[in-house]
């Protein structure tokens, strides 16, 4: 057989492995979705309406009591921040329960603790990422705040801020088989990370020695790059992407270590 006849024969296989796991993944949110939200009522439309609600509440309670800072659309600090303690708060949460809740589906050979922990994150990915667009739109619309002034920085800000998510949420999986004490003490972690997450305010607005700490979390400076790419020169920001994707790619190479590790917990129950 020639070379080119294997290369020809390596990336055939390849694409075909892509595109299994294309399919599992889909099959994956798609059974998700019906196993969480049925089929009756309004369905997997609850999927996006429910972030909706939560941000929705807070840009009301935020703007008719006067919570905001200098020239800062309070509904717009709100969705931001909200839509961000949203998003970390259902994807850990939903992952951190992914394999114990899903793991007869490993009986099937292509089916991978990494898919169904993916599927997991995506569908919680496109529920908030949903809400928050559709959010910005009508909020917009009804005058409460300007559309972002810089697009692609909210863009790249809420892409760092997902991969982050994603990576503690491969942790949070792994923890939530090796121990039963972590599903008792995480939803109260949870609420205690809140300060850390940025959603509440503005590192800029708080002393020099608090800077210092919250600027540890990856999460405190995606939340900055989001807003300043919805507020631009109105706000001043602090955030480095170089510790960013630093501590991203950290988080996300620990959490594939310890997926990998999960089968092994899954097992010895």
């Amino acid at each position: 057989m020639s070379d080119s006849s294997r290369v020809r024969i390596g990336q055939t296989s390849f694409l075909q492995s892509l595109a299994i796991q294309r399919r599992v993944i889909h099959g994956l949110v798609l059974r998700e979705i019906l196993t969480r939200y049925g089929r009756h009522n309004i369905g997997f439309l609850w999927l996006f309406i429910e972030p909706m609600l939560f941000s929705v509440g807070i840009a009301i309670l935020w703007t008719y009591t006067g919570l905001s800072k200098g020239s800062i659309s309070a509904a717009g600090f709100a969705l931001t921040g909200y839509s961000s303690l949203v998003l970390w708060r259902n994807t850990v949460n939903k992952m951190a329960g992914a394999a114990s809740s899903n793991k007869g589906l490993l009986y099937h050979q292509q089916v991978k603790i990494l898919d169904i922990v993916l599927a997991r994150s995506l569908l919680e990915f496109a529920s908030v990422t949903t809400s928050l667009v559709i959010l910005t739109i009508v909020f917009q619309q009804l005058g409460l705040m300007e559309m972002p002034s810089a697009p692609l920085t909210a863009v790249i800000g809420w892409f760092y801020l997902m991969w982050f998510v994603f990576g503690v949420g491969m942790i949070a999986a792994y923890l939530g088989v090796v121990s039963e004490l972590f599903d008792r003490i995480w939803h109260v972690a949870l609420y205690l990370t809140i300060p850390f997450t940025g959603a509440l305010s503005m590192t800029a607005w708080l002393p020099p020695e608090a800077q210092d700490i919250l600027l540890w979390s990856p999460m405190v400076n995606a939340v900055e790059m989001l807003r300043e790419g919805y507020f631009g020169t109105e706000i001043q920001v602090v955030y480095s992407i170089q510790y960013l994707v630093k501590a991203n790619a950290g988080v996300t190479l620990l959490g594939l270590l310890l997926v990998r590790k999960i089968r092994r917990g899954l097992e010895d129950e």
